[in-house]
């Protein structure tokens, strides 16, 4: 593992990305950061750029085109600039957003910036989530109806995927730009409160802030415990299989034979393992309900924007939408 103890680092943003880096990365490993040219990436590009060197990292970034804004060439050239004065290796990848895909615009930009990221080469995807950015993802699923999985929200690492910052405010962070005089690019559609999330980050956290002081730190806490909870419900799914691979088709008789609870566990972590997002619990429930009943006759099926799953020969199918 990459070597941090002897580093007495006092900043802490350098402290949580060395810590991260330590527990996860070894000498010469490739490392990406996601680089919006925003002011929460960009001060993940200088600390880790501060660390990279010392920690026989070979560091580069990647900044994800959209087109969907006007300035959208000005944050790429911006982006390509502070990266050169870093002399961090900057690729540039212009991409579509599908439209009508039913799941807004914020989300299918957010799955094809995903998407563009891991399929980057690298071994390590450093993304610059923060705490903030956890109470708001936290309540924004809460208030979608999520269930435990989605009230995890981010975890510091999942597969590739490292998020050093999660820790810590966005105070900590613009105090580190400030320090270290950074510059960065403001995304004025963030402050449009048509989006959700948005609206979350405005209007409603900073309210409940001021009775709950502490209501970021607390909820990114439980996203912690919330997670543990969803880790054991997975190999809960996993022993349901019944000795059954995690891929479709499945046998029917593994929901029939399940009591109703652990036939949703099983549905959900299924999908959730083929990278999709379960349907909210009201339709979810039903669908089990039809697996578990339906007889021979008929065939319960479910359409949504990126899959489809339907009954066929007493086997549970799933088609990935184009």
């Amino acid at each position: 593992m990459v070597d941090s103890r002897n580093k007495p680092f006092t900043e802490p943003v350098l402290q949580a990305v060395a810590a991260c880096l330590s527990r996860h990365a070894r000498g010469r490993d490739s490392v990406v950061v996601g680089y919006s040219g925003g002011l929460d990436s960009t001060v993940l590009l200088h600390a880790a750029g501060c660390l990279a060197k010392g920690a026989a990292l070979e560091l580069s970034a990647l900044h994800v085109h959209h087109g969907l804004n006007p300035n959208a060439d000005a944050w790429a050239e911006s982006c390509a600039q502070v990266c050169q004065a870093l002399n961090i290796p900057l690729a540039i990848l212009r991409v579509a957003v599908p439209p009508g895909t039913g799941e807004g615009v914020e989300a299918a930009a957010r799955r094809v910036r995903h998407k563009a990221l891991a399929d980057h080469s690298a071994k390590w995807i450093l993304l610059a989530h923060h705490a903030d950015d956890q109470a708001e993802t936290i309540l924004h699923n809460l208030l979608r109806g999520a269930g435990v999985r989605g009230a995890a929200a981010m975890p510091e690492s999942r597969g590739r995927v490292l998020r050093p910052l999660l820790g810590l405010a966005r105070d900590e962070l613009l105090a580190y730009a400030h320090a270290h005089r950074l510059v960065w690019s403001e995304d004025d559609s963030n402050a449009d409160l048509r989006y959700t999330r948005n609206f979350l980050r405005h209007e409603v956290l900073p309210l409940i802030a001021s009775r709950f002081p502490k209501a970021s730190e607390q909820l990114a806490a439980a996203a912690g415990r919330f997670g543990e909870a969803d880790s054991l419900l997975d190999d809960l799914a996993s022993s349901d299989l019944g000795g059954n691979r995690p891929v479709f088709p499945l046998p029917l008789s593994l929901f029939r034979d399940l009591p109703d609870a652990r036939a949703r566990n099983l549905l959900r972590a299924m999908l959730t393992w083929h990278e999709v997002q379960p349907p909210d619990e009201r339709r979810l429930t039903e669908f089990v309900r039809q697996l578990q009943t339906a007889g021979n006759d008929r065939h319960p099926r479910i359409d949504l924007a990126r899959y489809s799953l339907w009954c066929e020969a007493g086997r549970l199918h799933f088609k990935a939408s184009d």
